[in-house]
């Protein structure tokens, strides 16, 4: 597990890869669809507070087709999104959208998946707010000011 905290006003640069080219700090998708755990962290804040629906407005613009789906978990009260055509360009498979849970303490996250950077999820709470069984392999981004 990666703990990564969201600096407050610190500039990142963003990773290169030859998938996607640089990316400036607005901006976290490369102009096919690719974001790297630099922009995501840069930006992190963006998907908090967002509906699925929103989101997958975003996606759609880059080139993503869409579905949203509930979460199979019986208690969950999350939405996911299901990317239909995700490949080297377009590395999102799905981004899940969660209100808050009791497994992990009723915090709300945003939990994206992608094809080469494995799990990153944002929290919108503190470490010390954030319950786990220290068994995630995603990487972990915490808000550090609520709004």
């Amino acid at each position: 597990m990666v703990v990564l905290e969201i600096p407050k006003g610190q500039n990142q640069q963003s990773e290169k890869s030859n998938h996607s080219r640089s990316l400036s700090e607005s901006q976290f998708f490369s102009s096919s669809g690719h974001v790297t755990l630099s922009s995501i962290k840069a930006r992190a804040e963006h998907f908090l507070g967002k509906s699925p629906v929103k989101l997958a407005k975003e996606l759609h613009r880059y080139g993503y087709k869409t579905k949203i789906r509930p979460s199979t978990h019986s208690t969950s009260k999350a939405k996911i999104i299901v990317t239909l055509n995700s490949n080297n360009e377009r590395n999102i498979q799905q981004i899940q959208v969660s209100p808050g849970s009791r497994r992990h303490g009723n915090i709300p996250y945003v939990k994206i998946s992608t094809t080469d950077y494995g799990r990153i999820k944002i929290i919108g709470g503190s470490p010390s707010e954030y319950k786990t069984d220290g068994k995630e392999k995603a990487h972990l981004i915490f808000r550090r000011d609520k709004k």
